[in-house]
């Protein structure tokens, strides 16, 4: 199914699907889809957990979340598991809320990373070859350190001819932490899907994923990272772009390490996004010191694209951006205050006249 993805949240398309439990739960989203108030259930919702729901995302959103997960799931073994997690709140407002705030606040958050470019490579990250090292050895330029969105990769030192000679920066597919608890679930949730505790835990769920593949290693793992420059980079970690898979024009099979760029405005908004970009991203391994250094993974890539796809079509980037900004909001409130001698310092300096007065 073809979607025309934009920013703003999307009404769900309609219910094609033929399998039986697919459609039912792709039916239990529509049915859900048609109210933006949680009042008119305030009658079935205990009147602490009415207060806690009303507060997160609006039954149309919800409804958003849960439908376009179902049409853009990485897998048939993702989207299963989703559809069972529908089916099993049986039309229950408050146990479907729970579920998509499992699925945007427990997987796509774990995918959106407000900080910006991780600054330069070291090997705590990857274990590619620094900066210097690829400039010593030119012929490293492409396939271990180019900048993977732009036509050309032509200057030691991961800059860019064509984008504004930008030094290149790691991007990490999974930015947030796996083993962190997912923070305001109502109790309802917890007790129906007492699973889903960790971002780990729906990653394996919806992605497929082994257990012993998802601890926090893999964040620095060449399986979860590539280089960019500095605006596609941004893009990425924003969910604004994403790749998918290319396939054989001939054959329809998928074309190994081989990506089409998408924005959430559309493919002809692309070029206008990064100037610069290739038609097709291809990704490839490299040969260091004896150890082969893999591309990155495809599924987590192809993670990627689901939860980018989700949060733009339903509208919940926004409540991403609200969270991480709440999350900073926090730590700068909670910073311990400076010691008096720090305070007295920077007292002195906030009133020291200029010269020449």
């Amino acid at each position: 199914m073809e979607f025309s993805f934009g920013r703003s949240a999307t009404t769900l398309p309609p219910n094609d699907y033929n399998d039986y439990e697919t459609r039912t739960a792709y039916d239990h989203c529509l049915w859900l889809e048609q109210f933006h108030s949680w009042s008119v259930f305030v009658e079935e919702l205990r009147q602490t957990v009415s207060e806690e729901i009303m507060k997160d995302m609006p039954p149309v959103t919800v409804a958003r979340v849960l439908g376009y997960a179902i049409h853009l799931a990485p897998n048939d073994n993702g989207r299963d598991a989703l559809v069972r997690d529908i089916l099993a709140c049986e039309k229950d407002p408050e146990l479907l809320a729970g579920v998509a705030h499992l699925y945007v606040y427990g997987l796509c958050r774990i995918f959106y990373n407000p900080k910006g470019p991780t600054p330069c490579v070291s090997t705590s990250q990857t274990p590619r070859l620094s900066l210097e090292a690829i400039a010593a050895d030119k012929s490293l330029l492409s396939q271990s350190f180019s900048d993977i969105f732009d036509h050309e990769m032509k200057t030691a030192g991961g800059r860019s001819l064509l984008c504004g000679f930008e030094r290149t920066t790691v991007a990490h597919i999974i930015s947030q932490s796996l083993s962190e608890n997912i923070s305001g679930s109502n109790a309802a949730t917890q007790a129906k899907f007492e699973w889903a505790r960790t971002a780990g835990a729906m990653l394996q769920h919806f992605g497929g994923f082994k257990a012993y593949d998802l601890d926090n290693e893999i964040l620095h793992s060449p399986k979860n990272v590539f280089t960019a420059s500095q605006n596609p980079h941004l893009l990425f970690e924003a969910l604004s772009i994403w790749l998918t898979p290319v396939k054989d024009v001939h054959t329809q099979a998928i074309i190994s390490n081989t990506y089409k760029l998408n924005h959430y405005y559309g493919d002809e908004y692309v070029p206008h996004a990064i100037p610069c970009a290739k038609p097709e991203v291809k990704f490839t391994g490299c040969t260091i010191n004896g150890t082969f250094i893999p591309p990155p993974d495809p599924w987590l890539l192809a993670l990627h694209a689901a939860c980018a796809g989700v949060t733009n079509m339903s509208g919940v980037v926004g409540y991403l951006e609200e969270y991480f900004w709440d999350m900073k909001s926090i730590a700068v409130m909670t910073e311990p205050l400076p010691t008096s001698k720090e305070s007295h310092t920077t007292i002195l300096v906030g009133v020291w006249p200029s010269s020449g007065r």
